[in-house]
């Protein structure tokens, strides 16, 4: 398997399994640069010949750990964009609310911490981490907004732009001041009040 794949969960070599879930917490607390085979060796209570039998060297770890991570975060979309049931503004309040909640867990904030700190030194990081999860969620909000558009219930002829206007109006300030460590948990009341005011925007704009 090449260094920039991973299997999924259910057949990952055991091992492999515990070396990446070291990395993923090393590289977390770390970054790339500080971060060495020998710490995650140790976190992952294995050898670091082991480490070397199942990865070529740390940038091929480090790449696999963001591939997983990016693969966690579209298995957590899917409770959070099920086929919508109810009125517009209720269905997209609730969405944004789930939506925001996921962007903003410590899990998904490292991770594109990490994709922003190493992008100049490794540039597939960046294009790995926004085709494997800003445009899934992009495209899966888009065919939310589409069936609205088809049901009658929303005008959108352009459903993918649609949808990134629609999460950039639900992250606000809220995902960067996240990023950059000053926002303060809990955030809970912050994202229903952001996100009550994208909803309100967004169906304004897009009501036939």
């Amino acid at each position: 398997m090449p260094p920039h794949a991973t299997a999924p969960p259910d057949v990952v070599p055991a091992k492999r399994r515990v070396i990446l879930d070291g990395a993923r917490a090393v590289f977390a607390e770390q970054g790339y640069e500080r971060a060495t085979v020998d710490q995650i060796a140790a976190r992952a209570g294995v050898s670091k010949a082991t480490v070397y039998n199942h990865f070529q060297d740390k940038k091929a770890l480090f790449v696999a750990a963001v591939v997983e991570s990016c693969d966690d975060f579209r298995v957590g979309l899917e409770p959070c964009l099920r086929a919508p049931v109810g009125e517009v503004e209720q269905v997209l309040q609730a969405m944004g609310e789930q939506l925001m909640t996921m962007s903003l867990s410590p899990t998904v904030v490292s991770l594109y911490r990490q994709a922003i700190a190493e992008a100049e030194r490794i540039p597939e990081i960046g294009r790995m981490v926004f085709e494997r999860s800003t445009v899934v969620l992009q495209e899966a909000v888009a065919a939310h907004l589409r069936r609205w558009h088809d049901a009658g219930a929303l005008r959108i002829e352009d459903p993918r732009s649609a949808a990134v206007a629609f999460l950039a109006l639900c992250q606000g300030d809220l995902v960067i001041r996240m990023r950059l460590g000053v926002l303060q948990r809990p955030v809970d009341a912050q994202v229903r009040e952001t996100v009550r005011r994208a909803v309100a925007i967004f169906v304004r704009a897009f009501r036939p």
